[in-house]
């Protein structure tokens, strides 16, 4: 089955997709943060660093859950990304889904957080590595550093080639605002689960459901366009 996000994705459509699954990993990793101690579900270098400073300081505790946290997330990605080979990326959707599900269904048990340490880090690498390329461009949801970091340049170039640089090249279309929403996504949805928090509302991981629908039907309609 052919990716869903090919080079011939329209910019506006991507951009869609892009601010959805922005959302979704910010609004995931501000509940992980809250639950799990400073833990991020998606934030692989925040996590590194932390499990450097844990066994600096000898929190072994800590450093176990880190290690745990580092390990289910490259596990994940690495049989995600051999599995999306075969089934697409509209599947990887439904166990995004059901991943969210247990998840709150765990809120009700004595063994939420352990729930939340095992399934949130492997939700985060379904989607990094199911959902990488938009209109041509890498772009990872999951992380925002290298998407400011892509946009700035993508910025820079075009200041250059506006200001007649001849060493300049036009940046690729997209190259500026979808890191940018990315980024914008993603402060959006920690910004959405912090309110969640604040205000004690219930359910908080079943909020993404409607957003993935959103993205599973946009997806399924331009499968079957193509």
């Amino acid at each position: 089955m052919p990716d869903a996000q090919t080079p011939l994705t329209p910019i506006a459509v991507s951009a869609r997709r892009i601010l959805v699954l922005g959302i979704l990993a910010g609004h995931v990793d501000a509940l992980s943060f809250a639950h799990l101690g400073g833990l991020f579900a998606s934030a692989m270098t925040g996590n590194t660093t932390h499990l450097s400073a844990a066994l600096t300081h000898a929190n072994w505790h800590y450093a176990v859950r880190l290690t745990c946290v580092l390990g289910i997330f490259f596990g994940t990605a690495f049989l995600v990304s051999l599995g999306r080979l075969r089934w697409g990326v509209t599947k990887s959707i439904g166990l995004m889904v059901l991943l969210l599900v247990i998840v709150q269904a765990a809120q009700f048990s004595p063994h939420a957080r352990l729930a939340e340490l095992v399934l949130l880090p492997a939700l985060m690498a379904v989607q990094g590595a199911s959902f990488a390329r938009f209109s041509g461009n890498a772009i990872q949801t999951v992380v925002i550093t290298s998407n400011m970091l892509k946009c700035a340049s993508a910025l820079a170039s075009a200041v250059a080639v506006h200001c007649k640089s001849t060493r300049a090249a036009p940046p690729a279309p997209g190259a500026i605002v979808l890191p940018a929403l990315s980024w914008g996504g993603f402060a959006c949805g920690a910004l959405i689960g912090a309110l969640a928090l604040l205000w004690g509302t219930p359910m908080p991981f079943l909020w993404p459901l409607p957003w993935l629908a959103i993205l599973y039907i946009d997806i399924k309609r331009a499968g079957a366009r193509n």
